[in-house]
């Protein structure tokens, strides 16, 4: 489900912000190390699981559990050890990192909006960009390829952020894009 950006209740309107600008005026949003500690406890119940299932005999099943371990593992892993700065905005571009891939800048001359995504339970900003089907033509990577054109079909863009394992409120986020977007606009080019 896509929404817009002016969609919501009072008390997501009253949200206190934490980004704080650094001293050139562009902002870093770095990944929740809490959230990401859930990931880590999900690994280690999964090995539990696994573990009791597999000495009871049940070695099918346990070795479902053990799978889900080892992919939880690589996921809470890679989230706490190697990518801490999830989204970089500056006045010239913005830097995504995604969790798969290596980070990706994209010009503000290249954006057209941004759109807030509810998928269940999970929350989203879709960075529309002019060409979505010319950023495919450039993949090299097969999964990185698969991943942007699954997520043109479903949303448009090959450009995704999620929001909830971030450290400042997906509101806030979308507020300081839109802020960056405008004064593009406004100015023209950099």
């Amino acid at each position: 489900m896509i929404s817009s950006n002016n969609n919501g209740n009072e008390s997501e309107n009253k949200i206190k912000s934490h980004l704080k600008p650094l001293p050139d005026g562009s902002y870093e949003i770095y990944k929740n190390e809490i959230k990401s500690f859930y990931y880590v406890l999900t690994a280690f119940i999964f090995a539990i699981i696994s573990v009791y299932f597999l000495k009871s005999g049940y070695k099918i099943v346990g070795n479902i559990f053990l799978a889900g371990f080892a992919g939880a593992a690589l996921i809470a892993l890679k989230m706490v050890l190697f990518k801490k700065l999830i989204l970089a905005i500056n006045n010239k571009f913005i830097l995504i990192t995604p969790l798969v891939g290596a980070p990706v800048q994209i010009l503000w001359e290249d954006i057209t909006g941004f759109n807030e995504i509810r998928d269940k339970r999970n929350h989203y900003i879709a960075v529309m960009i002019n060409n979505p089907e010319g950023v495919l033509e450039t993949q090299t990577s097969k999964l990185i390829y698969k991943v942007m054109h699954h997520n043109i079909k479903l949303y448009g863009t090959p450009y995704i952020v999620q929001t909830d394992t971030l450290n400042a409120h997906r509101r806030e986020i979308l507020d300081l894009l839109h802020k960056f977007h405008e004064e593009y606009l406004e100015k023209g080019v950099l």
